[in-house]
């Protein structure tokens, strides 16, 4: 279906700028994945890259220019380097503030769970949270700011799931200050889910955390 749609309505690679693919085979190879374990404060989980020059291109083109083709090519390349330890893992995305939902309309890190959730084997995706507030765009504001933002930004609704001992996997695009992430932890434990991990496409870091890995 995606080559159908490419013949009929060309779109311009994200990266050569070419007409045919949202994202060709010849660029993908700068998007390079390798999950690494990341933690911010009591949330663990792993990052795939820095958040920096292509990875923060695709993630804006998805998010605020509505290029949710390149969703596909993500997940491939995702899934690729998925963390063995995550095997046959339960997706938990992380859901729009109620603002950005209804200015995109629709909800990316889902359809990027979605998507995963076709390339890994055994897993599947739930929605087990929901915007219980409005809140700000988290990249305008201070590590403080971010927390208090968020603070039960969301509810869990575990109706009917059972986790079977499967790895939780709380799924975003991008990770800062966590901030987000441990609401969203908070939030599935105060309705009683034991233990999760995070996944992230991409990590902000500093240049001394990225100097002090090499």
């Amino acid at each position: 279906m995606m080559k159908l749609l490419d013949l009929f309505l060309p779109t311009g690679c994200i990266g050569c700028k070419n007409l045919g693919s949202p994202f060709c085979s010849d660029c993908q190879p700068l998007l390079a994945l390798q999950a690494r374990e990341v933690s911010r404060g009591q949330a663990q989980g792993f990052a795939f890259c820095d958040y920096e020059g292509i990875s923060a291109g695709i993630i804006n083109a998805i998010k605020e220019s509505g290029q949710t083709s390149l969703i596909g090519p993500v997940a491939d390349l995702m899934a690729k380097s998925w963390p063995s330890a995550l095997y046959a893992p339960v997706l938990v995305p992380i859901p729009s503030s109620p603002a950005n939902y209804k200015r995109r309309g629709y909800q990316h890190v889902s359809k990027l769970a979605y998507a995963l959730e076709r390339r890994i084997p055994g897993s599947s995706t739930r929605l087990l949270l929901r915007s219980a507030t409005n809140r700000l765009d988290q990249s305008t504001l201070s590590p403080a700011q971010r927390l208090g933002n968020v603070s039960g930004a969301f509810q869990a609704d575990l109706r009917g799931f059972q986790s079977k001992g499967r790895a939780i996997v709380l799924l975003d695009d991008v990770l800062t200050t966590g901030a987000t992430m441990a609401a969203a932890k908070y939030a599935l434990e105060q309705a009683g889910l034991g233990e999760s991990v995070f996944c992230v496409l991409a990590e902000t870091r500093s240049k001394s955390s990225k100097a002090g890995s090499v």
